[in-house]
């Protein structure tokens, strides 16, 4: 080989190489993930939202379709769809997949926190204690899925729910046909409840065909949402069954490994920050919609103590036979306590009461609205407040 061949073939090759990476750097992937929940929905809307950033920062590179509930497959399909490569991604709530094993509910977050924990003590354990890796070592192993495991947006501590007449103890709830999934479902039935489970698509319709007497769903913006105040007229909170409620944004697993890094690095920081963005607009919306539920005649109870204790009685029988029978169940809880133990009993301590303080400046006769130096502000008390009033 001459010299000047050789130059010939060396500067060849690194245009070869230089060019490799500007090539993959514009490999595009257009994808089709469905949601568990319908297009009414909040949370699909929040969905639709989170695929369209991840279009946006990819520079279009990684394209989500997001499809809502029904759109391909049914609402409690898309787990095993995306593992068979029907759709490459979902969008739902791990307590739909308590059939295929009921641990599954902790990865939900499990009645209580669980073990007292709220969003951020358990996205704390997501994103610092390990139960990213637990949660995928679930679908992956336990219920031998391929998909790849994230959590999107948490939905708050869901109501006791809404009811066609007034529930004054557990007593009342005997018998009463509640729409209400998975776990949570089960801590009611053991109370009697007589539980009935349905796509959130699906509750208003039963209810005004009077296929169940009472529902629950989320919370006040999402159920406002779906018209469940043109249904039923008493609001009842809180409850102890749902506390944090994360939602999910599954993958395909053979679809996750063929994105590049810069790809997959783009689509776990949406996702993460997708969640903060989502936290902030609920708090707002709940309390709009709690303005125009009462406005509509919709009437908000304190759950009764009653309830909430013989609620918390039964999911721990439930917990206590599924940890010792479901090695994952007992696995995904051990690290669930490890975490909690570490965070809730300092923050018992050292964080005052939002309850308290909240009444201070918003009840009735707050500070608010005593003292006479303030730039005027529109805030009213609403009627509902003194019924949650300490």
């Amino acid at each position: 080989m001459t010299l000047k061949s050789l130059f010939a073939a060396t500067a060849l090759a690194t245009a070869a190489i230089a060019f490799l990476p500007a090539a993959q750097a514009q490999e595009s992937f257009d994808l089709t993930f469905q949601s568990a929940y319908p297009s009414g929905d909040p949370q699909y809307e929040h969905f639709a939202w989170w695929a369209e950033r991840v279009t946006t920062f990819t520079n279009g590179r990684l394209t989500i379709e997001a499809l809502p509930a029904g759109a391909i497959v049914p609402a409690f399909e898309v787990l095993d769809a995306t593992h068979d490569g029907v759709i490459d991604g979902a969008h739902a709530w791990s307590g739909f997949w308590v059939g295929k094993n009921r641990a599954a509910v902790m990865v939900a977050s499990g009645p209580a926190g669980p073990f007292g924990m709220d969003w951020m003590d358990y996205w704390g354990w997501l994103y610092q204690g390990g139960g990213m890796e637990v949660n995928n070592t679930f679908f992956q192993e336990d219920l031998g899925m391929d998909v790849v495991w994230r959590p999107l947006l948490s939905s708050g501590s869901q109501p006791l729910g809404w009811f066609n007449q007034e529930i004054n103890s557990a007593d009342d709830l005997r018998g009463v046909r509640l729409r209400i999934p998975g776990i949570p479902g089960e801590m009611y039935e053991g109370m009697g409840v007589s539980v009935v489970t349905l796509p959130g698509g699906e509750i208003a319709p039963a209810g005004e065909r009077g296929v169940i007497d009472a529902a629950e769903f989320v919370g006040p913006s999402i159920d406002y949402a779906l018209g469940f105040q043109d249904i039923w007229k008493h609001y009842y909170a809180p409850a102890y069954h749902e506390v944090v409620t994360t939602a999910e944004i599954l993958i395909s697993k053979d679809v996750w490994e063929s994105l590049p890094d810069d790809l997959k690095n783009i689509y776990e920081l949406v996702t993460e920050s997708s969640m903060m963005w989502w936290e902030q607009k609920q708090q707002r919306a709940d309390k709009e919609a709690m303005d125009a539920m009462q406005d509509e005649g919709v009437q908000f109870h304190r759950t009764p103590d009653d309830i909430l204790e013989e609620s918390l009685e039964v999911w721990h029988r439930l917990f206590q036979e599924e940890y010792e029978t479901n090695d994952a169940f007992r696995r995904i809880a051990n690290s669930q306590i490890a975490y909690a133990a570490q965070v809730v009993p300092a923050r018992r301590i050292l964080e005052p009461s939002y309850y308290d303080i909240a009444d201070i400046y918003w009840g009735p006769e707050g500070y608010l609205q005593s003292v006479d130096f303030l730039d005027e502000f529109d805030y009213e008390v609403p009627d509902y407040y003194q019924t949650f009033a300490r």
